[in-house]
């Protein structure tokens, strides 16, 4: 596939987080009628409600007045997190908060850290300051260069190896994405992902339906369809296997 198709297919991702394009299609398998799923509370933080944010991140992208903000030296208040980019081959790093409190809306800003070793536990609350520049290399051709990133709150909840449930979930489907495009990258480890029960062997979207879809494996009884859980799986072939699913109250 041509880097530049992949790319635009990436954009739409990230970009269009209601469109109707559905991901992942094998016969789920259903939980056995063993166990219970928990209510699970987690050390989730809240992220940053912001109407602005949201208004300035349309008018960047969807409206076309990116060169009236290009240059900007600012700060942006979000929750932190590193997303895995196996098309380019890179790890890609956000801050991202939600318009409302409905929580069906939500802003992502891609930034470049001046340094990267110093980065705090992904799902902490930061602040981000940087310039915005155009730039090929953006999944969407801007981003803030030379960012420092400074903590508010720090994440100190339970985490596995790929963790979505920290992203909003417009970057929980552009990392889905890029796990389904690279399985074998992420075969046996452990992967958790937030999203509403669709059938009792697959779990969707968190908001919209046929945005996308996962099957998973358990031997739990499964919440109502409709309830949103976390999944906390294997990875194997693109399904979560031996999974455990608690209905949550954090999203």
């Amino acid at each position: 596939m041509k880097r530049v198709s992949v790319l635009l297919m990436l954009v739409c991702c990230l970009l269009l987080g209601a469109c109707n394009a559905r991901i992942g299609g094998k016969a789920a398998s259903a939980g056995k009628d063993s166990g219970s799923s928990e209510v699970r509370q987690s050390s989730k933080l809240a992220a940053p409600l912001n109407q602005m944010e949201y208004v300035e991140y349309q008018n960047i992208f969807f409206q076309k007045q990116a060169d009236s903000f290009v240059g900007q030296h600012v700060t942006k208040t979000g929750i932190f997190v590193p997303l895995e980019d196996n098309w380019a081959g890179k790890t890609r790093y956000y801050v991202w908060g939600y318009y409302d409190q409905t929580k069906c809306c939500d802003w992502q800003w891609e930034f470049v850290p001046i340094d990267t070793t110093s980065l705090p536990p992904a799902g902490s609350l930061v602040q981000m300051t940087g310039t915005l520049e155009y730039n090929e290399a953006a999944l969407d051709k801007y981003w803030y260069r030379d960012a420092s990133v400074s903590l508010d709150t720090e994440f100190a909840g339970e985490t596995c190896e790929i963790d979505l449930s920290l992203m909003d979930a417009t970057l929980e489907r552009v990392q889905l994405l890029n796990l389904l495009h690279a399985p074998a990258q992420y075969e046996g480890k452990t992967v958790r992902l937030y999203g509403r029960v669709k059938t009792p062997g697959s779990i969707q979207h968190p908001y919209y339906d046929n945005v996308w879809s996962l099957d998973f494996v358990t031997d739990q009884n499964v919440p109502a369809i409709g309830t949103v859980v976390l999944v906390t799986g294997t990875w194997r072939n693109g399904t979560l296997t031996d999974a455990t699913v608690a209905e949550t109250k954090d999203y």
